[in-house]
């Protein structure tokens, strides 16, 4: 059963992640989030939410990953997607006590909270048992 409720809070987190993902990749072709004055070029910030997208997709993918072999995944594998979540999902949150920033919209705030809660309850469930 823990392993069921682990799989479902990491469908509906990774589901989240891929809204999130696919928006952020928008970025990458939208001339409107160029950086005109960035003295680098202004395509450098559609660069940047390329990477961005990658390393959100990357993510996931290992989200996914944790919930196929939920039950069967080694105990250093579950430790290190944890910390690739952790901070996938900090990227979000910690910009706004540190600087302010935050997601343009109340729909992209939810995304961000129902896949965080998602991600990190899920992993949480299909963690593996001690001695594994």
């Amino acid at each position: 059963m823990r392993i069921l409720i682990g799989r479902l809070m990491l469908l509906f987190g990774v589901m989240a992640g891929f809204i999130s993902f696919w928006y952020t990749l928008q970025f990458t072709w939208m001339p409107e989030f160029q950086a005109t004055a960035l003295p680098d070029g202004p395509t450098h910030s559609n660069y940047h939410a390329f990477r961005g997208a990658m390393l959100a997709l990357g993510v996931n993918l290992l989200l996914v990953w944790a919930g196929i072999r939920a039950g069967a995944i080694a105990r250093e594998a579950w430790a290190m997607i944890t910390f690739m979540a952790v901070f996938y999902y900090a990227g979000w949150w910690l910009a706004w006590p540190i600087w302010g920033y935050h997601a343009p919209s109340i729909e992209a705030e939810t995304v961000h909270a129902v896949a965080t809660f998602g991600g990190l309850a899920g992993l949480l469930f299909v963690r593996p048992r001690r001695g594994a």
